[in-house]
């Protein structure tokens, strides 16, 4: 009953805020079909190469080249429209996936680095602008309405996506030999991110247009809370990315070949986007519409700790894969959600330019800082204990956050 009146609601939107929901909706949904594609690929081809110890120096190396990306796109956003800014990302790493595939066949192994450095790069950049020009034209209760469906949308597509990489590469090594499957695999989803170029845009796309304010110059009455929004993804990064590096050296330890990793990988990156597609299409619409934001941050550290307790508890690599899972799918449906909502009490100038700094800056640099400690500290009791650590101080932060929600949302 519940999801039949969000439905009756999602219907009396006006006909300009529902087609910003579908538009990005279903670019999302290709967006997120790429990514498994191109994220097995690369992963599986960098592990094999480098191992899964060197991960943490491609999530060093992503920071630094996203930096640059945003400064980037800071400086031509004061001109260019949101859609000229995706046409322009998009076209460019359609460009470097086909060249990376096409140098890796040729047994050019070190473009690996290249490869698995721009694919934590893209993605971010292409759902960021999605998502941040969306935030920018609708409302808080629309956002609250719209936004679980939305992500499910885009978690089907990461479903489907994991499920053809797990078919596409043994069926392309048995049409034209080993070896044939990975690359064609990283291929088909550079090709996928350029049809969104043509999805996603506007009549007015690639007009020059009159000079506004940059995000980053948007936000500087509201840093106090931009900070605490900050933190907080900063934890739930730190927590994230210790669960996959636990993750990576298990797929290092048992499963064999590039090949082998790359199909169990989509697999894995399957049942994440399952999991997430879960939550945004039958639990987050309920979450939502009866609980306030504040319940709604609390509930997802006691989440996290109880699939990290639970996991503890059981040797092998099987816990560890279910707790990287559901952490991931948690994360890209749960908190992800919650975390747009934090934005909507502040100016709409104000939340785009929070975003750019949340999801494009201390994003990356969180999974920067704890890959600088991992190049160390590599041992798996050292991991669980720092999980342990940054899941209680992020649930002491949400409490504190609480207030000044509260206080941002009175202004």
């Amino acid at each position: 009953m519940l999801i039949k009146n969000i439905h009756r609601e999602f219907m009396l939107l006006n006909k300009e805020d529902r087609r910003n929901i579908l538009l990005v909706a279903f670019n999302l949904f290709l967006v997120l079909f790429s990514y498994p594609l191109v994220r097995a690929t690369s992963t599986a081809m960098f592990i094999e190469t480098y191992g899964a110890k060197s991960t943490p120096v491609i999530w060093i190396l992503s920071v630094v080249l996203l930096s640059l990306s945003v400064l980037l796109l800071n400086f031509l956003q004061k001109k260019r429209s949101v859609f000229f800014l995706y046409s322009f990302v998009s076209i460019l790493t359609t460009i470097v996936f086909v060249v990376c595939n096409l140098l890796y066949a040729i047994d050019l192994k070190q473009i690996a680095y290249l490869y698995a450095v721009w694919k934590e790069v893209y993605i971010i950049l292409l759902v960021h602008l999605s998502i941040g020009y969306l935030n920018s034209k609708v409302s808080h209760e629309t956002a609250r309405l719209t936004y679980g469906p939305l992500g499910a949308l885009g978690s089907l597509g990461g479903v489907l996506g994991g499920l053809c990489v797990a078919k596409v590469i043994p069926f392309f090594n048995s049409m034209y030999g080993d070896g044939s499957g990975l690359i064609l695999s990283g291929m088909l989803g550079a090709g996928i991110i350029c049809i969104t170029t043509i999805l996603f845009h506007s009549e007015n796309s690639f007009l020059v247009q009159r000079e506004k304010p940059s995000p980053l110059n948007s936000i500087k009455n509201k840093a106090n809370y931009v900070i605490i929004i900050s933190l907080i993804v900063m934890l739930s990064q730190f927590v994230i990315n210790l669960a996959n590096f636990k993750f990576n050296l298990g797929v290092e330890s048992y499963v064999s070949g590039a090949e082998g990793k790359g199909v169990f990988l989509g697999k894995i990156y399957s049942s994440v986007n399952f999991v997430s597609f879960i939550f945004q299409i039958f639990l987050i619409p309920i979450l939502l519409k009866v609980f306030r934001e504040q319940k709604v941050h609390l509930l997802i550290p006691v989440i996290f700790l109880a699939i990290f307790v639970s996991s503890s508890f059981s040797l092998g690599f099987a816990p560890v894969a279910i707790m990287f899972v559901a952490m991931k799918g948690v994360d890209y449906s749960l908190f992800s959600t919650a975390k747009e909502m934090l934005y909507f009490p502040i100016s709409k100038e104000a939340r785009y330019g929070a975003k750019y700094i949340v999801d494009m800056v201390v994003y990356r640099f969180s999974k920067m800082l704890i890959s600088l400690v991992l190049l160390t500290f590599t041992s798996i009791t050292f991991v669980n204990s720092m999980m342990a650590l940054c899941l209680i101080l992020w649930l002491i932060l949400v409490v504190y956050m609480i207030k000044n929600f509260k206080e941002q949302s009175n202004e």
